[in-house]
């Protein structure tokens, strides 16, 4: 097990970015439809920014309900690494460094396999391009806390991806089960032709459903755009997160941070593990870095 990063912190003096998780995280509590960031937490960020630090924060959600989580760090010049990397964007030019979107026809027959194996009406669909959201009318009944009015209908799923409407992250959704339980029913059960994984990538971040991207796009590969862009080794980038869309972004930093709250397979594979969002564990570390910087 990695080891805990109250009792023996290690050497940080060579950090030189720091990356983050939003949702149990960096944001305390449960609530996927606000949430908030500690005084410690933003003090913590701002310090380090402050010494030449650039911060990136990398979510499954899309940009425009980053941005409010992001502001509340007060950060000058954060960077935003949205939709499980599908989109990374500079907060303050709004450029669009880097955008991965899901093959078309990828999307299509991911949609028919699915629809298939389970029937049309227990697999219920939707599609991100950071900027607007589609999606079956029956996910936005189902999630109308989390879509609301932000959605247009399709009512032909053959069109959710199409040469006008990119698709930079699709979620998959069960009527019943929880996304846990689609995610490993899915990988055993229906998407196990080795094509799709030349296809498509998947993941799941949140009780609710399964995040799909494009083949081999992660949080780390949006990381791998900004370290790249500035001038940054992984060696020198320290990473948090929680949940399993998380994994490869701590792996590819040269310093993972788990959360204590983490879901089983991030601690597995974290360099070390901090306290509880609800106990500022990201700041508890962040204070480390700042004092051997």
């Amino acid at each position: 097990m990695a080891p805990t990063a109250l009792a023996t912190p290690p050497s940080f003096s060579h950090i030189k970015m720091v990356a983050s998780d939003l949702d149990g995280t960096l944001i305390v509590g449960k609530n996927f439809n606000g949430g908030k960031m500690t005084d410690r937490t933003v003090n913590a960020l701002q310090a380090l920014e402050n010494r030449g630090i650039p911060i990136a924060m990398a979510s499954g959600r899309p940009p425009r309900s980053m941005v409010p989580l992001v502001n509340q760090a007060g950060l000058k010049h954060p960077y935003i690494i949205s939709c499980n990397g599908g989109i990374v964007l500079d907060s303050v030019t709004k450029e669009v460094i880097r955008k991965y979107s899901i093959d078309t026809e990828a999307v299509r027959e991911l949609i028919k396999e699915v629809k298939a194996h389970f029937g049309n009406d227990d697999i219920l669909i939707g599609g991100e391009s950071g900027t607007s959201f589609r999606c079956e009318e029956a996910y936005a009944q189902k999630r109308w806390d989390w879509v609301g009015k932000v959605y247009n209908r399709i009512d032909d799923l053959h069109y959710l991806a199409d040469e006008n409407n990119t698709i930079e992250k699709l979620m998959i959704l069960h009527r019943e089960w929880p996304a846990d339980e689609l995610f490993y029913y899915l990988q055993k059960n229906v998407l196990t032709d080795p094509k799709w994984k030349s296809m498509i990538h998947y993941t799941f971040s949140s009780p609710y459903f399964v995040e799909v991207s494009a083949v081999g796009v992660c949080k780390a590969t949006a990381l791998k755009d900004l370290v790249d862009k500035l001038n940054v080794k992984p060696a020198e980038l320290i990473a948090f997160g929680d949940m399993p869309n998380d994994c490869e972004m701590l792996e590819f930093a040269g310093t993972g941070v788990a959360m204590g709250n983490a879901h089983q397979s991030v601690k597995d594979i974290a360099d070390l593990i901090t306290a509880d969002n609800d106990k500022d564990g990201v700041a508890v570390v962040l204070e480390q870095v700042y004092e051997q910087l």
